[in-house]
């Protein structure tokens, strides 16, 4: 399998992030023959769904403990335009321990140049009750485990 489209950490002993790789699909590119600005999205979620997957907290099993995570803030910094057939590294980790929210940071990369930015925000809520709630210790003990946060 080429290396190119593995995942894995990086960064230092005390802060790492973990990455995945994208190759941009000629459905990620607009007329102007670059990354659609929306095309970094599911990108992104994908990085942040992995992350989490490879500390022990996949999606289905927080939903079947009760526990919703939806999007609650988005922001998006374009450097440098991606282009078809680009493989795309997206890096990413935890900026704050968690409270009742989980907020992410990205950055996006083909080969050395730094493409795109981002900041997730993500909202604990219960499925009961639709309100927010406290972020699992478990997941905060897992995220300072794996030296995701940095604050």
């Amino acid at each position: 399998m080429d290396k190119r489209y593995t995942s894995g950490w990086t960064g230092s002993e005390c802060k790492k992030a973990f990455f995945i790789h994208h190759r941009v699909r000629y459905a990620d590119t607009d007329k102007m023959d670059m990354v659609y600005h929306g095309s970094y999205i599911p990108m992104l979620e994908a990085a942040r769904v992995d992350t989490l997957r490879e500390i022990g907290w996949v999606y289905e099993l927080m939903e079947k403990k009760g526990i919703l995570l939806p999007v609650v803030d988005l922001s998006i910094k374009y450097f440098v335009p991606a282009r078809y057939d680009q493989i795309l590294k997206i890096v990413s980790h935890v900026i704050e321990t968690p409270t009742s929210r989980l907020k992410f940071r990205f950055s996006i990369y083909h080969e050395e140049t730094l493409l795109v930015t981002a900041e997730v925000c993500l909202a604990f809520i219960d499925t009961k009750s639709g309100r927010p709630i406290r972020a699992p210790q478990a997941l905060i003990e897992g995220l300072e485990k794996h030296c995701l946060i940095h604050e």
